[in-house]
């Protein structure tokens, strides 16, 4: 591999600002873990971006903006995610409104998605118990199942995924 100009800039940039990217990371999520993830995610919109880095410039201001734009791109995902999912697995108690057909559909609903759950592979299935269910965080889930909150994360996206397509098939409803 022959350092090309950008290659070498690229170093110089990383070697500057990754302490900078990962601290401000690490502010905004207070997770280890993430930080570093949210640093390599910088770096690699950044180098993806070369052709607009003129030699000299200061780049940590976009560095900075693309941190923020990570961190509130996965927050935004996540309580989505958890609000949807929150939603259709509500365990509602039969209101006075509601008709035994009513209560009859929740419960087959309910049924269903543990058939879902219990069709996933095993870690991804303890790990959705553990959220769903247990209303544990990445962090407590990473802890107790010796992995890492990123890990945690992916398996759950994962099973939310799997079980989101499995709804949407199971009920025909069209993806937005």
């Amino acid at each position: 591999m022959s350092d090309n100009p950008s290659r070498i800039l690229f170093g110089q940039l990383f070697e500057a600002n990754k302490e900078k990217v990962y601290r401000f990371a690490y502010k905004l999520t207070e997770d280890r873990m993430r930080a570093e993830e949210i640093t390599q995610q910088c770096f690699i919109k950044l180098w993806e971006n070369m052709h607009k880095v003129q030699e000299g410039q200061d780049v940590f201001p976009l560095l900075f903006v693309y941190a923020k734009h990570i961190v509130i791109d996965e927050t935004r995902k996540f309580y989505r995610e958890r609000k949807t999912m929150s939603h259709i697995s509500r365990n509602q108690p039969v209101s006075s409104g509601e008709t035994e057909e009513d209560a009859l559909v929740r419960k087959e609903f309910r049924q269903y998605m543990q058939k879902l759950v219990e069709q996933l592979p095993e870690q991804r299935r303890n790990i959705y118990i553990l959220s769903r269910d247990k209303g544990q965080s990445h962090k407590e889930i990473a802890s107790q199942l010796s992995l890492s909150p990123t890990t945690v994360r992916n398996h759950l996206n994962l099973a939310l995924q799997s079980i989101r397509r499995a709804v949407m098939v199971h009920y025909d409803i069209e993806p937005k």
